[in-house]
């Protein structure tokens, strides 16, 4: 996701040398073997079936993917006259295998790390929680008090997390020197073609511009469900002033996979036509309560995981990681295993937040759910979005810092400084590690919001605001997805309609609907 202006991706004067055909195979299907050993440990893990997480022996099968022999074989060089699909496919190849040298090289802490968080609980009054559950239980807990206690509770085991995390922070920080790059933001500049402090400036436009209409409609939604303020309100509140729990009459748990599949049906997009898209819906004690899609093997063996915890978010969760899956698991199994599993993930992204958004839109909620009168849930819907825009737009200004320095303890202070100042309420620094993931993802993320902006407008346009109850539209999605994640999002913009990524879509949707 880039920003409007000069968001260039890949000048053909930097592009990637193609590979031999053969060695560009070779390394094709090794790929899909690697990522669908990874991808079934981490559904294991995550979906509660197995406490230990163990990637190291499946790092250690695929040595070559990462080998500075494969990195020399992918080298850059100026090259316009070559075959564009190689040069695509090896572009993708070359920064998998980079960021791969990276994670092979801290392998072993990232097992510990995954391991602790599965296995770590937290004792409140006698009861052992699990540390994944945490989040769920201060989202559910109305006492100030006790959401204080708790989290106090958490954080003993966050410190002990984080000299886990801090050693593999520094190791990939070091990685990234020796491979030649400036730093660790140098190096996911580089591999995905990605101008971030041009992106940063974007960011502070957003949060700028967004600022008003942030600390209104939050100070009034955090007033109405805590009595405080928001300059007096912390982190640990704003799971339950999120709750949501008026509205759980409209979003009930037995209402939740039928309105997914209704919605399926109404684009023409039929679940029993798709069992290679297995939902797992089991309520598994460690399986962890944030939802995700587990892409096994594209697009065979898609596994779309959820532990409903009640509410609205139990439909955003579902819809957004149904996108995920309906992406993944219709990409046309013909294309290169670079297209299918690698790629600019602010695209799988973009479609997920798409359906996320599904029941968010009043038209939605009338027809699916019987909501009569949305606008109130519609706006507490909008203000959500809103916080986390700015809550990502703001972690990516830290990460900046972060990653363009020797990594420390230090940071904390600057992550606490750097959520207060776009959140406006209080922040631990202990959060200054666990609150990262790899790669910059958190601009994935924000890509995948100005994404789905565009294509939401793209669909309304051609299919009118019930896009969602239009075969046409499921058959033009079906068309996109079958490309998997072959084009950026850039490039995706340009596919239905725009000439380049731009926020003002989702921008002017947020502000038409807190403005009122």
């Amino acid at each position: 996701m880039m920003r409007p202006g000069e968001k260039r991706i890949y000048a053909m004067s930097e592009i990637f040398a193609p590979m031999a055909l053969h060695a560009l195979g070779r390394l094709s299907g090794d790929l899909e073997a690697f990522q669908s050993e990874l991808m079934l440990e981490f559904y294991g893990n995550y979906a509660g079936l197995k406490d230990d997480f163990s990637t190291s022996a499946i790092y250690d099968r695929y040595p070559h993917l990462f080998s500075q022999e494969t990195l020399d074989e992918l080298s850059i060089t100026p090259d316009e006259n070559g075959d564009p699909e190689e040069l695509r496919r090896t572009r993708f190849l070359r920064a998998f295998a980079t960021m791969g040298r990276l994670d092979s090289a801290v392998k072993e802490l990232t097992d510990r790390a995954s391991t602790y968080e599965t296995t770590s609980t937290v004792n409140l009054d006698g009861e052992e929680i699990p540390y994944r559950v945490i989040p769920v239980r201060l989202r559910n807990e109305a006492d100030p008090e006790r959401r204080r206690t708790l989290f106090d509770a958490k954080l003993v085991e966050t410190r002990k997390l984080n000299e886990i995390l801090l050693a593999r922070m520094g190791t990939v920080h070091d990685m990234a020197t020796e491979l030649g790059f400036k730093n660790y933001t140098h190096l996911c500049s580089e591999s995905k073609g990605i101008d971030y402090i041009a992106f940063a400036d974007e960011m502070e436009m957003l949060l700028r511009r967004t600022e008003g209409i942030y600390e209104t409609a939050m100070d009034d939604l955090v007033g109405r469900m805590t009595g405080r303020p928001l300059s007096e309100t912390w982190s640990y509140d704003i799971p339950f002033v999120f709750r949501g729990a008026d509205f759980d009459a409209h979003f009930r748990g037995e209402r939740l996979l039928d309105a997914f599949q209704t919605t399926l049906k109404g684009m023409g997009l039929d679940p029993a036509a798709r069992p290679n898209i297995v939902l797992d819906t089991e309520d598994r004690p460690k399986k962890t309560p944030r939802a995700f899609c587990a892409p096994i093997k594209v697009p065979d063996d898609v596994r779309l995981v959820i532990k409903p915890t009640g509410g609205w978010r139990d439909f955003e969760a579902l819809f957004h990681e149904g996108g995920h899956a309906w992406h993944f698991g219709n990409a046309d199994r013909t294309l290169p295993a670079e297209y299918r599993y690698l790629g600019d993930n602010s695209v799988t992204e973009g479609f997920a937040f798409l359906f996320n958004y599904l029941p968010t839109n009043s038209l939605w909620l009338k027809a699916n759910l019987g909501m009569e009168d949305p606008e109130e849930y519609v706006r507490f819907a909008l203000t959500n979005k809103l916080m986390f825009l700015r809550r990502y737009a703001s972690k990516m200004l830290y990460e900046l810092k972060l990653h363009s320095s020797t990594v420390n303890e230090e940071f904390g202070e600057v992550y606490r400084v750097c959520l207060q100042k776009g959140l406006r309420f209080g922040h631990t620094g202990h959060h200054y590690l666990e609150d990262v993931d790899d790669a910059f993802y958190c601009v994935d993320y924000l890509r995948a919001w100005i994404f789905e902006g565009q294509l939401r407008q793209a669909l309304e346009e051609k299919y009118t605001e019930r896009w969602f109850e239009n075969p046409k539209a499921g058959e033009y999605l079906m068309e996109l997805w079958s490309y998997g994640q072959k084009y950026t999002a850039e490039e995706f913009a340009k596919l239905v309609g725009y000439v380049d990524l731009d926020p003002e879509s989702v921008l002017q949707e947020i502000e038409r609907g807190l403005e009122q």
